[in-house]
């Protein structure tokens, strides 16, 4: 046994893919039942008895073509009236051949030609071009699969099957066999006479049998329509101003012969799953399209579909290949994958079939005028991602919004954004594709909530506490303090609690559970220059109103048990002090952090999630955020004073009206009442209420960020630092995960 490389059939192009599966197909059951074919990248290696010289001499010389016909269609040549000459001549000269090889063919033409006669008979005929009526196109497909002969029903199979309806086509045969102008069948035949017809070239025939199998294009190739399965060359000699000096061709008969040999492998397939549904996505690798994941999409375009050509590592058989065509598994939460991107998403849940090493995608789209061309899309390595589970609330409520009817543009655009991310998540991508995808969540949830129309069908994402954090990587500061925000939460667990009912357009009630509500219920939207200014209304909400005296829509189902007196919410994911700090200054990217926050809101973040901190992000600086520090947090400062240590617990906590006053006029408001209660406390402050004032602080800022949460550890670091206290051990024991 040897294997030999087909280095011109790689699966780049749908041609290549369907040349390697087509021959395959012929050397099994005309010379060597043992052959084998799998796929190293994108390039099949075919293991069989006969060396590349054998194999050569077999196609070139004894290969007997399968008999692809197709009466139905007015440019197969049947009609006999001339429109298609090339055909018709090449139907006569296979028709009168008496070449061994060719003799399945001849009994296929002959039984089309009866099949013609016994359709006029009939009165099917059609008018001017048309070779049949449209509404007996359906009777004349009939009769050929009652005439032809049994191995001439492959194509029919292949290319077309009867639903209670109307025909149903496989978009790897076009509509029918044409694309286009181009009828497949008449090719088929045009390119076996000039391979291995009475008047072949056998040297000519050898060189193009050469270049398709071991990629040596040095032979001139013939100025013929190459089709929809290569697009590379499907611009053909009529692509430049200058083709009419080339003489060199595009088209290798060879592949087009091979190619339509493989697309006879899908003919079982298409039977079984058209059955009764008039249905094009018939085959269990082909879906609707999904405008993502490739540099061409066009979202306007007439697309026909998606083929996901399947590629396995380990040699197989025909038989086992023709079984993972007619039947093969790409399903995704129980159900076959219907779209390209819920067969990304199957390939990402390893709901496909073991032994599947990837996926080359194929695009189907009408382009260079209406005629359909399979577009590489890629491929797509088969892959367990576990990031997929995350994406599949999300996408449900994204098709929930899909199903609403005619979006509006911005709706649209939305949509299709969050549809390429989760395609990048799908696919690997990784963490950055995670972030986009936050980010491009939350601006459709946004547009959603905006729109009148499209909000009457689709309620509110309704959020869990996800574990989001550990797979978004290193976002930057912007993220983490986003993180921060998006996990506040209340003492008692409640659907959607924290700040997403303050910051972003939804109620919460009882009664009707989360519904859309016209605007934020601090009247501020998220954007990056309202961040600062919302948050702090929302800290003001948190602690100058209690619950109960809330006015909002359903505020009598907020909870009743009183908000912690050091802050605003109880629980959530600690931000260490410079980084809050840093936010307070402006240093930090408030668009950023804006589309961060507006994601992880709607899309639900775990509060409980730790991180370890380094010694940069440990000290705030600034004197003024220094001396609030201490007052704003869910714990008790636990510290050791005195020689010997003894353990001290100093209970800070703000006044009801100090982030409103911070808001109204800033620090200096607040900050003799500030080192009052410090001195009571019996911590007297080291700075001056004069020294502090010189430290000009945007107070609107300041309220905002001390609604993060800060670890005990660094709040002590603060005190110690603005206070005359015996110098305390301060170890980080405190720092960890908020209980």
């Amino acid at each position: 046994m040897s294997s030999i490389m087909l280095r011109g059939c790689a699966a780049t192009t749908l041609a290549g893919y369907l040349q390697a599966l087509g021959l395959l197909r012929v050397l099994t059951l005309q010379r060597d039942p043992g052959a084998r074919l799998h796929w190293v990248g994108n390039r099949p290696v075919l293991t069989t008895g006969l060396d590349h010289e054998e194999l050569l001499d077999w196609l070139i010389d004894a290969y007997r073509p399968s008999p692809i016909i197709s009466p139905w269609n007015s440019g197969s040549g049947f009609a006999g009236n001339g429109k298609s000459p090339a055909a018709e001549r090449a139907l006569t000269a296979i028709a009168d051949s008496t070449t061994e090889r060719l003799a399945p063919l001849r009994a296929a033409i002959h039984a089309g030609r009866a099949v013609v006669v016994e359709a006029r008979r009939r009165s099917y005929g059609g008018t001017g071009e048309e070779l049949w009526a449209k509404e007996h196109k359906t009777d004349v497909i009939q009769l050929c699969r009652n005439m032809l002969p049994d191995d001439a029903l492959l194509w029919i199979d292949a290319a077309v099957a009867l639903t209670a309806a109307h025909p149903a086509y496989n978009p790897l045969a076009g509509t029918g066999g044409n694309f286009g102008r181009q009828e497949l069948s008449a090719t088929f035949l045009q390119r076996l006479l000039v391979l291995i017809g009475p008047d072949a070239d056998r040297t000519r025939s050898r060189r193009w049998g050469q270049a398709v199998l071991m990629g040596d294009e040095s032979v001139p190739y013939l100025r013929e329509t190459v089709g929809q399965y290569d697009p590379g060359r499907a611009g053909g000699i009529h692509s430049s101003p200058g083709e009419k000096s080339d003489d060199s061709g595009f088209v290798n008969p060879w592949a087009n012969v091979l190619t339509l040999e493989g697309v006879l492998l899908f003919a079982g397939a298409t039977v079984r799953r058209h059955g009764t549904e008039a249905s094009s996505a018939a085959l269990p690798f082909l879906t609707r399209s999904t405008a993502v994941g490739h540099s061409t999409a066009a979202e306007a375009e007439t697309v026909k579909g998606e083929l996901w050509a399947p590629l396995w590592p380990r040699p197989a058989t025909l038989a086992e290949i023709g079984q993972l065509l007619g039947e093969g598994r790409a399903t995704w939460r129980g159900r076959q994958a219907r779209t390209g991107l819920d067969f990304v998403l199957a390939v990402a849940a390893l709901g496909v079939d073991r032994g599947i090493g990837s996926f080359s995608r194929f695009v189907i789209a009408e382009r260079l005028g209406q005629n359909p061309l399979a577009v590489a899309a890629g491929r797509v390595q088969v892959r367990r991602h576990p990031e997929e589970r995350l994406l599949r609330a999300p996408y449900d409520w994204v098709r929930r919004v899909q199903r609403a009817g005619l979006l509006p543009a911005g709706i649209a655009t939305a949509v299709r954004q969050v549809e390429r991310e989760i395609y990048a998540v799908a696919t690997g991508e990784g963490p950055g594709a995670l972030r986009r995808f936050v980010i491009a969540f939350g601006r459709l949830h946004e547009a959603v909530a905006r729109s009148g129309a499209i909000r009457a069908q689709v309620p509110p994402f309704s959020s869990r506490e996800t574990s989001w954090a550990p797979v978004l990587g290193d976002g930057g500061e912007e993220l983490r303090i986003a993180l921060g925000y998006a996990g506040l939460r209340d003492a008692r667990p409640r659907p959607h609690a924290g700040l997403r009912e303050l910051l972003t357009r939804i109620s919460i009630s009882a009664a009707a559970g989360l519904t859309w509500s016209d605007q934020p219920a601090t009247g501020i939207e998220i954007t990056g220059s309202t961040l600062a200014k919302a948050l702090a209304e929302a800290h003001r909400r948190r602690t100058f109103l209690p619950p109960a005296a809330d006015s909002r829509p359903g505020a009598k189902d907020l909870p009743t048990e009183p908000i912690s007196s050091r802050a605003a919410f109880p629980h959530g994911r600690w931000v260490p002090a410079a980084l809050l700090e840093r936010f307070t200054l402006g240093d930090t990217n408030d668009e950023l952090i804006a589309d961060y926050l507006r994601g992880l809101l709607v899309l639900g973040c775990d509060a409980k999630a730790a991180e370890p901190f380094g010694d940069e992000d440990r000290h705030a600086r600034h004197p003024i955020i220094r001396i609030f520090l201490p007052f704003f947090g869910t714990h008790a400062l636990n510290m050791q004073i005195g020689t010997p240590p003894r353990p001290v617990t100093i209970d800070f906590s703000p006044r009801a009206d100090w982030v409103p006053r911070l808001i109204a006029a800033g620090p200096s408001n607040v900050l003799a009442d500030v080192l009052l209660r410090l001195k009571l406390a019996g911590c007297p402050p080291v700075v001056t209420e004069p020294a502090l004032r010189a430290n000009r602080i945007d107070g609107v800022r300041l309220a905002a960020a001390l609604l993060l949460l800060v670890p005990p550890a660094h709040r002590i670091r603060a005190l110690n630092a603005t206070c005359q206290i015996p110098t305390p051990d301060l170890s980080d024991q405190n720092e960890g995960i908020l209980t």
